[in-house]
């Protein structure tokens, strides 16, 4: 087996993204962050010149920094969801600025969303079915 086999990611599959299923019908559509998607790559440089003394000086606070990544991800990376619902039950309909109080409010949510776009598997050319739900 090739290295390509193993590590050739799909573009398509990049920018146009796949499905987390968070189970009772809650879907999350995700594109790969970093990869094909551009959009991604260019908010984080933006965010790097924009920040680069107060990282450099190590005076971005935690929250700070998790508010900027929440930011990028809701702008960049998450594409919509299905079934998403607030804590009384009501549906959330997707938008930037639910996305991003949804990161916020639910922070091991956004580690898993993070984690997940950041797993070029998901993204591969050959991906097989049951390596992708493991």
């Amino acid at each position: 087996m090739s290295l390509y086999s193993k590590f050739a990611t799909d573009p398509s599959i990049e920018t146009q993204g796949i499905f987390l299923d968070y189970g009772d019908g809650c879907k999350i559509r995700i594109r790969r962050a970093g990869g094909a998607n551009k959009d991604y790559i260019k908010a984080i440089e933006r965010l790097s010149r924009t920040h680069r003394f107060q990282i450099q000086t190590g005076r971005l606070s935690i929250d700070e920094s998790r508010q900027i990544m929440a930011e990028v991800y809701a702008n960049t990376v998450v594409l919509g969801w299905e079934g998403v619902k607030g804590p009384n039950g009501e549906e959330i309909l997707f938008s930037k600025e639910n996305c991003l109080k949804l990161f916020l409010d639910l922070p091991d949510l956004f580690a898993d969303v993070q984690a997940q776009a950041d797993n070029a598997a998901f993204f591969r050319v050959n991906i097989d079915e049951a390596d992708a739900k493991n």
